[in-house]
């Protein structure tokens, strides 16, 4: 038995009868858990917990109680403003992306004057289109801008008129490489260019979408999320404004998930201006926190604008596009450095993460254990050379097993045999001391935990294929899995020793399942759903 002051203090809530799976260094399992102030105070077995007094006690009936889950990386304010936008995941043709467009006016309307839709993705496509363009949007209309953003992010499509708005409000001169005014294409930081002409949100704005997402994070049992804000639901200029918004939304009470921003800048100017007003990694109170600086190095493997050091199999004439190069990086790492900045770069090419490991291993070079906990975000395509520029600098990797569901389709196309081999490689990342963190990229992709647990177990796609998985050798074990946004998600955030295990002292952020993973088959488990969830101490979501 464990317990925080002695058998006669009376708790808030004692929870008796389940199987509380710690995920401490011992992998402790207990049956009962008492939670006093928002905090766990009891560890033990129910025969224990039957002499300890409690204002509510909860039967558990003998389901799973694991510590809240963490999502590493996702744009919280993006996934809610997509849900005003036309859904176009799942399209199999140029034909349906443009009667979802139709349908979704015809129904809804314009968002701030704008048709914009996200999740289109042309591996998709059955009907002989390899992509989507302007002269394909002017058939839903050339009287108002539409753009189409592919499921990635890092592309888009205009219409006529979306792209003469674009161009008539100005565009920046490093931006206009990456316009294709002929075929209606922005690739990366291009791809936001329209924000600027929609009408900007106010701080009210940004608390709406807040409060309008923390409900569905917490259907999955996500009790925190780390999420890439700034430049986002909002333009770059106006990154105070969410601070401002998570910031007025604690002090209100209000916050129920929370929230770790990792501050996303393109331009360097900006992030100078950030840390001229003072703001740091870690500042903050218990429902919002200061992360990291976040930067995007390249693109996506689906659009192949990820960075690559050898050109694309199927498209030689690209190795993809260097999003910020090695002058740029330096000068945002050293300023991070500088003012105690965590940093967290975006990397998928095998260039783009080389690069970035350089640059951190020579920023940092006085100080190879990364106190900072820098790390790569997604860290896909890699190999042994890559690996062990990691391990040197102990650069961590936020990574999203959810991704295997799409790049296992285009990967061996995208990249040849030989680099796929020695890329997605999370259990030689695990083997190699290198700490992996589970997230999703969401809205890019669903942020269901039990999913992405299911994708690191299994190596296979929703349809249960390859039956033997797609890389059997990179699967890991379900505590190794849970670990992923449990106790490894709190080390990203410095926050080990508050959360992330069931242990005496830390929050009482815990979340139940309706079956136990560890006992069906796994292929079950990304069909398993969320029983309730605890943040604080608080049942903030309870399945009907």
């Amino acid at each position: 038995m464990k317990f925080k002051e002695g058998n006669k203090m009376t708790l808030d809530t004692l929870l008796y009868n389940g199987e509380f799976h710690s995920m401490d260094d011992t992998n402790s399992i207990y049956e009962a858990m008492g939670i006093k102030d928002g905090k766990i105070s009891f560890l033990g077995k129910d025969k224990e917990a039957g002499e300890i007094e409690a204002k509510e006690k909860i039967d558990m009936k003998g389901k799973l109680v694991l510590p809240g889950f963490v999502d590493t990386h996702l744009h919280a304010m993006d996934y809610a403003e997509t849900k005003k936008f036309i859904r176009l995941n799942g399209s199999n043709s140029v034909d349906e992306v443009i009667k979802r467009g139709k349908e979704h006016y015809s129904k809804h309307g314009l968002y701030k004057g704008w048709l914009i839709g996200w999740g289109w993705n042309q591996a998709d496509f059955e009907d002989g289109n390899e992509f989507i363009y302007k002269k394909d949007l002017d058939k839903i209309s050339t009287d108002y801008p539409i753009i189409l953003v592919r499921v990635c992010g890092h592309v888009a499509v205009t219409n006529s008129k979306a792209m003469e708005l674009i161009i008539k409000n100005g565009v920046p001169e490093e931006d206009m490489e990456y316009i294709d005014t002929e075929k209606g294409i922005l690739r990366e930081s291009a791809v936001t260019i329209y924000r600027k002409i929609l009408e900007k949100p106010t701080v009210e704005n940004i608390k709406d979408m807040i409060l309008t997402v923390q409900e569905d994070f917490l259907k999955e049992g996500i009790t925190q999320v780390h999420s890439a804000d700034y430049f986002s639901a909002v333009p770059e200029e106006d990154w105070e404004k969410v601070i401002i918004a998570y910031t007025e939304l604690e002090k209100a009470g209000k916050l129920k998930v929370r929230t770790y921003e990792q501050c996303m800048f393109f331009v360097y100017e900006n992030f100078e201006e950030f840390i001229d007003k003072g703001y740091r990694t870690g500042q903050g109170g218990e429902y919002f926190k200061i992360g990291p600086l976040k930067v995007i190095s390249d693109g996506s493997l689906g659009a192949r604008t990820a960075y690559m050091n050898e050109p694309y199999s199927d498209d030689p004439s690209t190795r993809g596009i260097q999003v910020l190069d090695e002058k740029q990086l330096r000068k945002f790492f050293t300023k991070a450095k500088e003012n105690n900045m965590q940093v967290a770069v975006h990397g998928i090419g095998d260039g783009a993460i080389e690069i970035a490991a350089d640059i951190l291993n020579e920023v940092n070079k006085d100080d190879l254990s990364n106190p900072m906990r820098n790390g790569i975000v997604h860290a896909q395509i890699t190999n042994e050379r890559i690996l062990d520029k990691m391990v040197k600098g102990n650069i961590t990797a936020y990574i999203q097993p959810v991704f295997i569901e799409d790049d296992m389709e285009v990967a061996e196309a995208r990249l040849g045999k030989e680099r796929v081999a020695t890329s997605y490689v999370w259990k030689t990342m695990l083997d190699k001391g290198i700490h992996i963190s589970g997230g999703s990229d969401s809205p890019v992709v669903s942020f269901s935990i039990m999913e992405n647990i299911y994708f690191v177990v299994t190596s296979k796609n929703k349809k249960g294929l390859p039956k033997e998985g797609w890389m059997p050798a990179q699967r890991l074990s379900i505590d190794e899995a849970v670990r992923l946004f449990t106790i490894n998600a709190a080390y990203q955030s410095f926050e080990e020793n508050i959360k992330g295990t069931l242990e005496i002292g830390k929050y009482a952020d815990i979340v139940g399942l309706e079956k136990n993973i560890y006992n069906i088959p796994k292929d079950e488990i990304k069909d398993v759903k969320i029983s309730f969830t605890m943040v604080n101490g608080e049942t903030v979501y309870k399945k009907d």
